[in-house]
């Protein structure tokens, strides 16, 4: 903004400069001088004659040779370029001005993001570090899932509608399809009924995700988030292996992680 004003100011005197500079040139007189007076004339009619000729005699009359209407044509001329110059400095002047107060509000910006994301992470970290625990990792199972449920018959419909439909509360919903994702987490290979098991469960996060995703008071609760991951984790499983093979032992340790957090914000209204 310095230099810019600067150079500013130098357009000014420069143009100021031009119109004295024009002034000068201009201010003068113009003087002629006459032809030579004939042979044979006297000293003083040859000084009257020429006087006469030149105009420069008593009575006679000095022409102007154009010095007034070029002395105004100059200084026009020198305040046209002033005003100009004056013109083009205060176009400078706020363009500058508008560029500062831009990159002050820039900065402010920065600052005010970062101090915020510094915030968020200070609140966060504390919370994730009291909520992560040794993760106890269950044994695997080779009974039948829905044996260990109670339901003996997995085709009846109504029995079926009462243990894996969704009740519409989202407590009941999450604690019920935590205990079926834990089964499904732990199921080893050659388990009876492993691939149908894992078949519905996948149907059961299906629906859990699709009543819950959208409601706003449900969606903001940090329960919802720890669970939404460990679905997309078994989730994964089944689109790359299929039903019918175990969760891999080397993902358990964080899927379990995460079950495990779900719960204890569940237990605190989160």
């Amino acid at each position: 903004m310095g230099r810019r004003a600067c150079f500013g100011g130098c357009l000014v005197l420069g143009a100021v400069a031009m119109g004295t500079v024009m002034l000068a040139g201009t201010a003068g007189t113009s003087f002629s001088v006459g032809a030579p007076a004939p042979l044979g004339t006297s000293r003083g009619g040859d000084l009257r004659g020429h006087l006469r000729a030149t105009g420069t005699g008593p009575g006679m009359t000095q022409p102007a040779s154009g010095g007034l209407g070029t002395t105004a044509a100059a200084l026009c001329g020198a305040l046209a370029a002033a005003a100009c110059a004056v013109r083009c400095l205060a176009a400078l002047t706020r363009r500058a001005a508008a560029e500062h107060h831009t990159e002050q509000e820039s900065a402010a910006t920065g600052r005010r993001s970062l101090l915020a994301t510094v915030a968020a992470v200070s609140a966060v970290t504390p919370a994730a570090a009291a909520l992560a625990a040794p993760v106890d990792v269950p044994d695997r199972i080779n009974q039948d899932p829905y044996e260990l449920i109670g339901l003996s018959n997995s085709e009846d419909s109504k029995e079926d509608k009462k243990e894996f439909y969704m009740k519409k509360k989202y407590r009941a919903d999450t604690y019920q399809l935590l205990k079926h994702m834990k089964i499904s987490g732990s199921l080893d290979k050659g388990t009876p009924n492993m691939e149908k098991w894992n078949k519905r469960i996948k149907e059961e996060m299906n629906d859990w995700v699709a009543l819950y995703r959208r409601q706003d008071l449900v969606v903001g609760r940090q329960s919802y988030y720890s669970l939404y991951s460990a679905v997309n984790t078994l989730a994964s499983h089944f689109t790359s292996y299929g039903p019918k093979f175990p969760f891999p032992s080397k993902r358990r340790a964080r899927f379990y992680e995460l079950i495990n957090t779900t719960e204890k914000y569940l237990e605190k209204g989160k």
